[in-house]
């Protein structure tokens, strides 16, 4: 390929113009201000969702705990129940619900607890109490209910644990 006269009389002011341009202009490497406080903008906003995801962690935690807590007072106090003899005092219906009340005969209960057949049992932040239903759900059983309540935030909460138990044959 040949460059015409024409070409090669421009060629020598093409460089002079690449040459000037190189040397008058300045390199700029690096981020402007506005990038580098966009950049710390996004971080902020996810920082403070990993912030945010924490606490409602701690609040789930805290609120599992408390669940478990409840749980294994209740457990603790159906196995000491499960324990007694069928005609022990503790085992009696102490409301008379008895078997005409079926099922409904396990819930009288007040937020105290006063109205059940037997406690409250006060063990730190819980209250534990229980009902018995006598011949429920078939005659010669008694079916314990014990309750366990506790505030969460100011808001009651109970969890319960239901045990029937024969008689001896």
């Amino acid at each position: 390929m040949t460059i015409s006269a024409a070409a090669c009389s421009l060629l020598p002011s093409i460089v002079a113009i690449w040459d000037y341009r190189m040397k008058n202009t300045t390199n700029q490497d690096g981020f402007t201000l506005i990038e580098v406080m966009i950049a710390i903008f996004i971080l902020t906003i996810g920082i403070i969702g990993a912030a945010s995801m924490q606490v409602v962690s701690i609040e789930g935690n805290s609120t599992a705990m408390g669940l478990s807590e409840s749980a294994t007072w209740g457990g603790d106090r159906l196995e000491r129940l499960m324990a007694l003899p069928y005609g022990d005092a503790m085992l009696s219906d102490a409301n008379n619900a008895g078997a005409n009340a079926g099922i409904a005969g396990l819930d009288n209960t007040d937020v105290a607890g006063n109205l059940a057949d037997a406690g409250p049992v006060l063990q730190g932040n819980f209250t534990l109490f229980w009902n018995v239903a006598d011949d429920y759900p078939i005659l010669g059983t008694k079916t314990i209910r014990v309750l366990v309540r506790r505030s969460d935030q100011g808001t009651i909460k109970t969890i319960s644990q239901d045990f029937t138990k024969m008689r001896p044959i």
